[in-house]
Order: structure tokens, then sequence, then C-alpha cells
């Protein structure tokens, strides 16, 4: 897009730079040749503005001469939205996609190229997907086996499970508690391993924690709905089609819908920016950029707080892990600088900290050492100072059981939780609560580039349920909070939900999963298509009424 910018001046110790679309060409970027050039009355910036599901049908039947041009592109066009990829546009900008359908998209480009002896690897590619776009996904990825390919997937999907000629469990646990094969082999067989924590649900018979428990809880008794709740009107962002939402307070609400259809419109891009705009400081969210919506809520007055849970990147600062993003390496610091040793030798807790004065001066902190190769190019190498730990050698010599600093950043939470459990009450709370939402597997000094975005929101989530202050009247909204779950953890994850609502909150989940929805309350959903064909609700009430409804797509799907 070509753009037009022009320095405003606010003060004289501020200059900002204001970015406007130029006029000529109204952000297009084209010349008039360009723009004066039409099919069927449409120009080339109109084209790809459209839905891709949209496009392909105007190519279908735009008054066009066919030709192999023509029958390539709607050939192309036609495996995007097959793969699911219907409600995105071709001047989607890349870095605005999800995991998900980048992985689909390169799935759309292997499928057209009709490759075969070609080993294809997934990682978790039903993330984001509705059930009935799994269908088709699954049914995708046959046709490349078919072909001659290989497939390997590595996923939690129950769907695709079920589907796998060849299964490998790893397990039994996760981090240090993991690393082996459980078992290879068939899916009858699979069904009959013992060792398995994913077997189990797939059969129904599930038994873990001390707890004996029959695969999933699916509720059959749902929450009252009361009086209490948030009326959204003429809900516009994207595709939304002015609509009016009621979302009851006191319940687990549930909202679904097929991709592109307006979930995210509506819970992310139209009631969190305007909660945050009426609550202010009283809604607990990363900092984002601004967004304006012109939308009316009413029933705000029975939210005290609002708390969102999304999968935005936790830690600011290179040295940022879950330590730090929590609050319990200060209290780390603290303990190391209360022991005999570091009160002999004269340290304060700043001798623990790699961003003070127990950071390695060499590396400042880093561990490595950046060197400059030539034209942009950099390579970094291991501090030979502090042997890549950040820190100076006296500083890892004060222990604790043995254990110094750095070893404590080397521990998992679960490893960690035994560790502090007699040492720091609030310590081990906080590394408790990570275990419950399933994060008992990572590194408290894990670098936060390297987690994901699910992990990141049950880590937010961990922090906020370990404050000990969870009250009444506040609201959860959390955005797809299964992804990357197992089967396991999604369980124990509902749990803490489900206690939430019992202390008298309310909770609103965007989610795929099945199961969530069906432990729902009170389910919204979207659709009925994505894009142009989405915007509506088409469905809403307990996960039973959805499953009666014909109107609903998820309502066959649910538990």
């Amino acid at each position: 897009m070509v753009m037009e910018s022009r320095q405003k001046n606010w003060g004289s110790k501020l200059n900002c730079v204001e970015s406007i679309s130029c006029p000529k060409c109204n952000g297009t970027g084209l010349g008039e040749q360009a723009l004066h050039t039409t099919i069927s009355g449409k120009n080339i910036s109109e084209l790809e503005e459209m839905y891709i599901s949209r496009l392909l049908d105007f190519l279908k039947n735009a008054d066009i001469k066919k030709s192999p041009l023509l029958e390539d592109l709607i050939t192309k066009l036609s495996c995007m939205v097959e793969v699911g990829l219907h409600h995105l546009s071709l001047s989607r900008p890349l870095p605005t996609l999800s995991g998900g359908e980048i992985q689909r998209l390169f799935l759309a480009s292997y499928i057209l190229a009709e490759m075969d002896s070609v080993i294809f690897v997934f990682d978790e590619p039903t993330i984001g997907l509705h059930e009935i776009e799994k269908v088709n996904l699954i049914r995708i990825i046959k046709r490349l086996i078919d072909a001659g390919n290989t497939v390997v997937c590595v996923e939690h999907d129950e769907s695709f499970i079920r589907e796998a000629d060849y299964i490998i469990d790893m397990g039994p646990e996760a981090g240090i508690y993991g690393g082996f094969k459980i078992y290879e082999g068939g899916y009858k067989e699979f069904l009959k391993c013992s060792e398995s924590k994913t077997a189990p649900y797939l059969t129904n018979q599930a038994t873990f924690d001390g707890l004996n428990k029959t695969g999933f809880k699916i509720k059959s008794a749902y929450r009252p709905v009361s009086e209490k709740k948030l009326h959204i009107k003429n809900a516009n962002t994207h595709n939304l089609k002015n609509i009016f939402v009621d979302i009851p307070l006191g319940v687990m609400t549930g909202v679904a819908g097929v991709s592109g259809s307006g979930k995210s419109s509506l819970i992310s891009n139209t009631l969190v920016p305007k909660l945050k705009e009426i609550l202010k400081t009283k809604c607990v969210m990363e900092e984002d950029k601004e967004i304006k919506t012109d939308i009316e809520l009413q029933g705000i007055d029975n939210i005290k707080k609002c708390y969102i849970i999304d999968q935005r990147p936790i830690g600011r600062s290179k040295t940022s892990c879950p330590a730090t993003y929590t609050g319990i390496f200060d209290k780390i610091r603290v303990l190391y600088a209360e022991s005999d040793a570091a009160k002999s030798a004269g340290y304060s807790a700043g001798m623990f900290s790699r961003n003070s004065e127990g950071g390695c001066p060499a590396c400042k902190g880093y561990g490595v050492i950046h060197y400059h190769m030539g034209l942009g190019n950099f390579i970094d190498i291991k501090c030979e100072n502090c042997k890549g730990t950040g820190y100076l050698p006296e500083a890892m010599e004060i222990c604790l059981d043995g254990r110094n600093i750095q070893d404590i950043l080397e521990m998992s939470v679960e490893e960690a939780c035994g560790f502090f459990k007699e040492k720091n009450e609030s310590i081990y709370t906080m590394l408790n609560v990570l275990r419950r939402v399933g994060m008992g597997y990572i590194k408290l000094g894990q670098e936060t580039p390297t987690i994901s975005g699910g992990e990141s929101q049950r880590i937010k989530l961990a922090k906020e349920l370990a404050k000990g202050k969870v009250g009444k009247q506040c609201l959860y909204i959390f955005d797809e909070p299964t992804t990357g779950l197992s089967f396991h953890d999604t369980e124990r994850l509902m749990a803490l939900m489900d206690e939430l609502v019992d202390m008298g909150n309310s909770v609103i989940i965007t989610e795929h999963d099945s199961y969530i929805l069906s432990n729902c309350d009170y389910i919204i959903e979207l659709g009925r298509g994505g894009g142009d064909e989405g915007g509506n609700v088409i469905a809403c009430g307990t996960p039973a009424e959805l499953k009666n409804n014909s109107e609903s797509i998820i309502g066959r799907y649910l538990k």
C-alpha cells in the first residue's frame, strides 16, 4: 500500500509522523490505468480484497473468456477453500495469519503441485479449525497419501488420532517426566495401551491424579441463566451484520462458529475494546494498539473486574522467562540473599539478577555474545566468562540445598514445586497453579520467545489465579485456551475454569473443542459460514438445546 507521510509537531520536545492513505490511489498503490481496468466491473484491487470464497464464485460466473489461466486460478482458489481458507482475502498480509492458517496455505500449494514420494510433517494443523473443517482437512491429507506421499502429524485432536494409520504415543508425562515412547502401532491396539494418557479418553476410561474417571466428564445439568447479561447492540466490526448479542453472566459461555464466522470480531475486536474503554484499569490485559468501537454495551455494572487471557506473547526483555513474568523470581532472589553464605559475603538480592549487579559484564547477562559478521549478519557465541549462564562466578557460588541460581532456572515447574514447598509458601502456590493449568513441564528460566501462544495464555491464567484474590463478579475471557493441550490437560483446565464460575464469576470462551463447548452452560454460535457468509448469530442456548437445533452446525458435534 502506498502511504503518504506528514510530520506533526506536538510541542517543542516531540515530533510524530502520521501515516495517511494516498489520496490519489486511495491506498491501493495502483496507477490510474490499473484502477480503470476492470473485469465485470471490478478492478484488481477490489478482486484481491474479496474473500477467497467470493472471489471463486465471481470468477466462475464472470463474463470472461475461458482460458488456461482462468482455469488455473479457479483450481487454486478451490483448493484454498477446501483447506479452510475461504474466509481470507488474497491481499491479507502473511504476518497476520495464524500458525494453522499458514500450514494450510502451504498444504494447498503442495496439493496443487501434485507431488509424490514426499514426507510432509504437520504440527497441529487443526488449530483454529471447526469440527466440520477438520473433516475436510483429513480428507485432503488422505489425498496426499493416496498420491504416494507420507504424512506425519503431531496432533492432540481426537478425529485425527482415530483416522491415523499408525500411532506413536510419547510420555508418560511432559518435560523431564516425558521423552519415552509409550506406544507404537495401529489404532485398535493403541486403545488397549494401559500406560498411555491418551488412549483411555478414546475408550472413555480415564484414570489419573488418583481419581477414577470415565473419559471426559460431560455435564448434564447447566447453571441457570439469570437476568444479569451483557447486552451488545449494533456490532458491525469486520463481517458482523449489526447484530445484537446477549452474553449471560454468572455462567460459562462458549462462542462457537466456523473459521471466519465472526467469533474474534465479536469478542476480541468488539467486546474487549469496549470493556477496556469503560473499565480502564479494571480491565487486565496485555497492552495492545487501541481499537475503537462504536457499539452500545449494557450490563457493565454487573462486572467489577475483567481479565483478558489471550495468546499474545509474555515478557518484554531478552532475559524474560516464566519465573520473571509470574513474579516468583524476585522472591527466589531474596531467598538466596537471606542465605548464610550470601549474608557473610554481603550480597544483596541484586547479586542474583542478570540485569543487575550479578550479571556477567562481558555478555551483559545474556549468556551469549553477538558478533557482527558483516553485511548485517550476526552470530551468537556462548560467553566464555560465564559459561553461558549470564551470571558472575560469585553469584553461582551461593547455593540453596546444593542448587545455585542457574540450577533453579533449569528446573521444571514440577521439580520446583517439590523444591520450594517447604521454603516459601507464595512461590509454591504460584508453581502449584502453573502445574494445575498443565504447565508443569516448562522450565522456570525458559526464554519467552520459545513459549507458544497457548502456553502464554495458561501462564497468564495461573498468574491471576495464584494471587489468591479471586473475588466475585469478575469476567474472564479466553481465546481458544485448549490450543496445544492433551486430553488430560484439557480436563484439568476445564476444572479450573469451572472453579472460577463457582466462585461467582463469569467466563467467556472462544473455542472449537467439542468437549469444552459441551461443558459450557450456554453457547453463542456464529455463522453460518465464514467471511461474508458469517457475521450472524445462528443459534444460542445450552449444549443440549443446540444439539436439537437444526440451525446449529456445532450442535451435531457436541458430546
